[in-house]
């Protein structure tokens, strides 16, 4: 009988930490669930989404937007020809994508389950910007500008596998807008490119905050922005800040929104103080007034 009653007391042994561990594995995934849902905007909006095998924020955008991804299980998106590998987050995985403003107007499959994302056409006007010849050669200095890329590349390839962020992106320094997104550039009645960021004029040594938390990943002189700086906000999220005549950070330190990391300049190629700012997922730029006052978990059509 000595057997037996062994038998029993490894079988309750057994059976008490198979309960401990389902009690811990539902403690961890509760956790999981409302640490997740509190990124959205309530609790309607993120059971909507996460009640879903495959979630759009939003379903519909604008050519220069950017959409949301969450999908119940892991996948790895092909989108325009490039894949964006989602990120575990939460009870879901998540991955943001680019909506380029020469995106042509459409519906588009997104995701094995094949959810569709609705592109809506957006009209972009044209700026015409007058410089001088020394200002207009800088262009053609392109060992140097090739060089910076390169840099700039390296800075982008690497993100943060989770949102460094929670709270609303903020405008990153107090002045006019100029040039708005998505502007065609002429430069001296020669086109010169498409202006993916906004423009933001303010008096020399005015200071330039950090839109929301994260990891500056790139801060130093470049030959077209000057004084530049670029911040990892998580998940494949750049923000970028140019022309500034001071930096107050460096390469690896961690920010907070709102913290001052330089001053605006007129550094680089430039014609007046002011701060040229965007976001680029990857090394595809998005356009920023999305984002301002928001986050991605509160975007709608």
């Amino acid at each position: 009988m000595d057997w037996i009653l062994a038998l029993m007391l490894v079988f309750q042994s057994l059976t008490s930490t198979a309960d401990a561990q389902a009690k811990a594995l539902q403690q961890e995934y509760e956790m999981a669930l409302k640490m997740e849902s509190a990124y959205y905007p309530g609790q309607s909006a993120a059971e909507a989404a996460m009640s879903r095998a495959f979630t759009l924020i939003p379903p519909e955008v604008q050519q220069g937007d950017a959409v949301l991804v969450r999908s119940e299980t892991e996948e790895t998106l092909s989108w325009r020809d490039k894949a964006y590998k989602m990120e575990p987050f939460g009870t879901g995985y998540y991955a943001l994508l680019p909506v380029p403003t020469d995106m042509k107007p459409g519906k588009y499959k997104v995701g094995g389950a094949g959810a569709e994302l609705t592109v809506k056409a957006k009209s972009f006007d044209t700026d015409r910007l007058t410089v001088t010849k020394e200002q207009e050669s800088m262009w053609q200095n392109t060992e140097r500008i090739n060089a910076d890329q390169k840099k700039i590349d390296q800075a982008r390839s690497r993100s943060e596998p989770e949102f460094l962020y929670q709270e609303p992106f903020i405008i990153p320094v107090t002045g006019r807008l100029t040039t708005p997104y998505g502007y065609t550039r002429y430069v001296n009645g020669v086109f010169n490119s498409i202006h993916r960021a906004v423009d933001l004029a303010a008096p020399t040594g005015t200071p330039v905050k950090a839109t929301n938390g994260g990891k500056v990943v790139l801060a130093e002189e470049l030959y077209l922005t000057g004084n530049s700086i670029y911040i990892d906000h998580g998940m494949n999220l750049f923000s970028q800040y140019a022309h500034m005549s001071v930096l107050h950070v460096k390469s690896g330190d961690e920010v907070k929104a709102g913290e001052v990391i330089g001053e605006v300049g007129s550094t680089g190629f430039s014609t007046g103080p002011h701060l040229h700012f965007t976001f680029w997922i990857g090394n595809n730029p998005t356009n920023p007034d999305r984002f301002f006052g928001t986050t991605p978990f509160h975007w709608k059509p």
